[in-house]
């Protein structure tokens, strides 16, 4: 009797409305990445023809004003294509904020906050963000954090802009992108008091010119948190192939039992899908 081939879920995957992915890609044209231009349906098609049967679906609103007109996009990519669960997006500067984020978490079709402040342009820990914060606390709902210094910084990044939300909501379910890179041990050693938070994989360990991707920590401490490490690709911005991504996987220096739950079992947890 053959074996099942395994889950595999993506935790990283962008989305967004064909104008906004345009510009999202001349920029990296500007790094002469070589990102994959891909609409919703096709990047359904990619990840499906390598086994993934589930995936997020992740943007960030730039600006002020955009956050709505995106989320309704990514609310609607969600139910045209079955293999995304959709985050959404907000910006601090929008006068509506409380209200968005009411309807974020009561919606059927979003399940989990982005936030990317290298693009974004605010604090992780901004005041404004407080009531978001509790309401994702006491719901349960999920955020994923582009916390992290790499592969570039500015000054709303880094293992301090982070831990201060922690400290005010040490109970939120979160994740943090590339698993806290470049200061990983830091983002590690918080998953020792924060059984919700879990870290993705995305753009780590992969075979690129570009920047140093090698993960660099304490391989015995990632063992003991392996049940909570996450596939993440970056899919469509990246400058090389889905299954690139996939073998980094193998790069870990985790046993090899740990692989099913790193390859998708982590984040169906993650996401709530079981428990």
């Amino acid at each position: 009797m053959t074996e099942p081939p395994p889950i595999t879920v993506d935790l990283h995957v962008h989305l967004f409305p064909e104008r906004m992915f345009e510009a999202v890609w001349r920029f990296f044209d500007g790094w002469r990445w070589g990102v994959h231009r891909e609409s919703a349906a096709q990047i359904a098609a990619t990840l499906a023809s390598h086994g993934v049967t589930l995936t997020t679906g992740l943007s960030y609103a730039h600006r002020p004003g955009v956050a709505r007109e995106l989320n309704r996009f990514m609310a609607e990519a969600g139910q045209q294509h079955e293999i995304f669960r959709p985050f959404a997006s907000v910006h601090v500067d929008d006068e509506d904020l409380d209200s968005q984020v009411d309807e974020i978490i009561d919606s059927p079709h979003l399940f989990g906050f982005k936030f990317q402040p290298l693009v974004q342009g605010y604090r992780l820990h901004d005041p404004r963000l407080d009531r978001l914060y509790a309401r994702c606390q006491e719901a349960d709902f999920p955020i994923l954090f582009h916390a992290g210094t790499a592969p570039v910084a500015n000054e709303f990044l880094g293992f301090e802009q982070f831990r201060k939300v922690l400290e005010r909501f040490p109970e939120l379910r979160l994740c943090v992108a590339h698993m806290g890179g470049y200061e990983f041990d830091a983002f590690l050693t918080a998953l020792d008091d924060h059984p919700r938070m879990y870290l993705d994989t995305t753009m780590i360990n992969v075979r690129t010119d570009l920047f140093d991707t090698t993960w660099r920590g304490d391989a015995e401490h990632l063992a003991r948190h392996a049940d909570r490490i996450c596939f993440g690709s970056d899919w469509p911005n990246v400058p090389y192939p889905y299954q690139e991504a996939l073998d980094s996987l193998s790069r870990f220096p985790l046993p090899a039992e740990a692989l099913p739950g790193l390859r998708g079992g982590n984040a169906l947890r993650f996401l709530k899908l079981v428990p």
